[in-house]
């Protein structure tokens, strides 16, 4: 029985660290697709290879020592190199030339790996293509493929780097390449996806046969959906999911992930992982926007019509100009002044909050579609992708998504991974996610019921918040005290939302809560402690010079009548004869108030650090106390620093009185250290701040049921 629970929990693990973005692509290239053309491979003057990238015309040892000694050319593509070269430099005479002496050469293996074309496409040169397809007919311009062995095709090529006018003309020459996959498995329009050539991909997708991508249980309609929502092409997506619904909530057997689990996974698609300044939350408030809409891809074979096969008339227009009218404001009036703030709205950052929020509207709309679409799912299919889904979103804080599915079936709130038993509020506080934590405090009395669960380890939800938290949380948390600080947060919460059985409630291993919270946090509290003692004696130091510094200008000042020296001498016109001359100047003044208020905030802060390296160190020591000290002793440091550069500053004032130039750089010097000490410090005593006496990390009235 125990075997069985580790086996159980491993392979919870193992589905935890799972990638929801690896599209494993098992699918070869079709074989067929060159076998027509693959005789018109070229080698000079040698027997054709079987595969002339992986295998050359073989030569014996002795017989290549001999052709080395004897000074003969063993390249087999040596009669190419001008060719290659003049493709590489962007000759075209210099390709025509060759072509017109050499014109079987138009679709030969000019390298291991190339030919004219491909070359000609890698290198982007839109004239050498033009000139090659001139001279070519449409069948040479198919991948050659020899013993299941592919390469990659003109427009694959040209899908990686995004070239239009190169795209453009494959297309009008062939439009077969369109629906032939490259080397890895994948057609053109994917291709441009992955390589976030997104002009290129909508210039591809409104291209490609819808047959072709639906084609094999939809299997590239399947791999484009997934990175078009993981690239963030969602008018793609959406397309895709007007066009076979099932491919969002429907696990292809050869690839791994499925659309709605990428959905799930990608909270930065919805507002709500979306954090905007004042002025361009007011802008995103104020733009309205139109979700752009693409033409449905075309049909080649008009007998091939079903309610999954329809043909569309495409735009005259041309549609890769899409990217240009996706970002046309419809509430600019076409008139000088709308032109204006349309072009004003590119450097203003109107521009991108308008995507944001177009994102933002076709996210939501593809989500609601799936929420619809999981209702017609049986319990086998809806535990396989919506409830794997669930957990991923769990995972990744996706409340969003979490939301709108529950909303649709309010029975995915008991959703659980059938290994561990892990309710969806057992993983929020597993991977610490606080957003989908706070999703309990607006639910109804079920929360209860939810509060009470166990995992297969017998661990309820205080248990699983006494466990470390994963490290890609604790590493954006500043420094150690503050980690440890947010562990005690965590624990704290839950402990008091919980059911008071839970601080006693043992698991399988017989520990309670406060036992697990101990034992798994000892090594971050030894290493917070170490950390707040080493800041802690760095602070003295600093506090202990500054003391020092200024108590010898006030007793140099004071007592041995250095106040003669620091105010310019006596005053020999005076009544009364050694009186200060600066006494009652305003310089004088600031110099005495600020030199005391430099040595009093540095004395106060030594007892404050000496206070931190002297505490106890226990565990509630860092949800309040210690960073308190720590806030006050950096404060009155700073201010203890300020007020010494001001003393000195104006002493230096007082003895250049008839000196104006050394005005401008004194007060230079002066904004230096602190402003240094200010970029240093100021960003961890922030952090400090907020996160002990802030709002919180849950929001308790965050009601999204309502």
């Amino acid at each position: 029985m125990a075997m069985s629970s580790y086996n159980i929990h491993a392979t919870l693990k193992e589905t935890l660290r799972r990638s929801p973005f690896k599209f494993a692509n098992t699918k070869a290239p079709h074989a067929d697709l060159g076998d027509s053309i693959s005789s018109t491979k070229k080698v000079p003057k040698q027997e054709v290879p079987s595969d002339p990238v992986n295998n050359q015309i073989p030569l014996s040892e002795s017989a290549l020592s001999t052709s080395r000694l004897l000074g003969k050319n063993t390249n087999l593509y040596y009669e190419y190199i001008q060719l290659s070269k003049g493709i590489s430099q962007g000759r075209v005479q210099v390709v025509r030339d060759f072509l017109n002496g050499h014109p079987d050469a138009v679709d030969a293996w000019i390298n291991l790996y190339e030919t004219p074309l491909l070359k000609a496409c890698a290198c982007g040169k839109p004239e050498i293509v033009k000139e090659l397809l001139r001279r070519m007919t449409p069948e040479q311009m198919l991948p050659k493929m020899s013993q299941n062995a592919s390469y990659h095709t003109p427009l694959t090529v040209i899908a990686v780097s995004g070239n239009m006018e190169i795209a453009e003309a494959l297309v009008a020459k062939n439009p077969k390449l369109l629906e032939i996959p490259g080397i890895n498995g994948q057609i053109p329009v994917v291709v441009a996806v992955e390589n976030t050539q997104m002009e290129m991909a909508r210039y591809l997708y409104t291209r490609t046969p819808v047959q072709v991508l639906l084609d094999d249980d939809g299997y590239h309609g399947s791999l484009l959906f997934l990175n078009a929502i993981f690239y963030k092409t969602l008018d793609i997506a959406l397309d895709l999911f007007n066009m076979s619904r099932r491919l969002a909530v429907t696990k292809h057997s050869q690839i791994e992930s499925i659309p709605i689990i990428v959905l799930a996974s990608k909270p930065d698609l919805f507002p709500g992982d979306c954090y905007l300044g004042p002025l361009t939350r007011f802008i995103y408030s104020w733009i309205q926007v139109k979700l752009p809409t693409l033409p449905f891809p075309s049909s080649t074979n008009k007998d091939h019509q079903s309610k999954f096969f329809r043909i569309h008339k495409l735009h005259e227009k041309s549609l890769y100009s899409f990217k240009e009218s996706e970002k046309s404001f419809d509430f600019f009036p076409d008139t000088l002044m709308g032109k204006l703030l349309k072009y004003l709205s590119k450097w203003t950052g109107i521009d991108e909050v308008y995507q944001l929020k177009v994102m933002h509207l076709q996210a939501k709309k593809l989500l609601q579609g799936m929420s619809e679409e999981t209702l017609a799912l049986g319990s086998k299919e809806r535990s396989e992708t919506v409830d794997e889904a669930l957990l991923f979103a769990v995972r990744y804080g996706n409340v969003e998504f979490l939301v709108e599915m529950i909303k649709n079936n309010s029975e995915l709130l008991w959703s659980t991974r059938t290994s561990s038993s892990s309710t969806l509020f057992l993983l929020a506080v597993e991977f610490r996610q606080e957003k989908v934590f706070s999703l309990l405090y607006g639910l109804d009395d079920r929360k209860y019921l939810l509060l009470a669960d166990k995992d297969c380890d017998g661990n309820g939800i205080l248990h699983l918040a006494g466990f470390p938290s994963p490290p890609s949380k604790l590493s954006s948390v500043v420094c150690p005290p503050l980690q440890m600080q947010r562990e005690l947060q965590w624990f704290k919460e839950v402990e008091r939302i919980a059911p008071a059985i839970e601080k006693e409630r043992v698991n399988t291993e017989e520990q309670t809560p406060i036992e697990i919270f101990t034992k798994e946090h000892q090594g971050l509290r030894e290493e917070a402690e170490k950390w707040m003692k080493d800041t802690a004696t760095s602070c003295n130091v600093v506090a202990a010079f500054i003391v020092t510094v200024t108590l010898a200008a006030l007793i140099v000042t004071v007592i041995f009548a250095a106040v003669f020296t620091v105010s310019g001498g006596n005053d020999d016109n005076s009544v009364s004869v050694g009186s200060p001359f600066h006494l009652h100047k305003q310089q004088f003044i600031i110099f005495i108030v600020s030199d005391l208020i430099s040595c009093f905030a540095a004395c106060t802060s030594v007892p404050i650090f000496l206070g931190i390296l002297t505490a106890r160190y226990s565990f509630d020591d860092f949800l309040v106390s210690l960073p308190t000290k720590m806030i006050a002793g950096l404060s009155i440091l700073f201010v203890s620093i300020a007020a010494m550069l001001i003393a000195f500053s104006s002493v230096l004032f007082t003895m250049m009185d008839k000196e104006n130039w050394i005005v401008a750089p004194t007060i230079l010097c002066t904004c230096s250290p602190a402003l240094l000490f200010v970029l240093l410090q100021y960003p961890l005593l922030k952090e400090m701040i907020f996160s002990t006496y802030g709002k919180g990390i849950f929001d308790k009235n965050m009601n999204c049921w309502a």
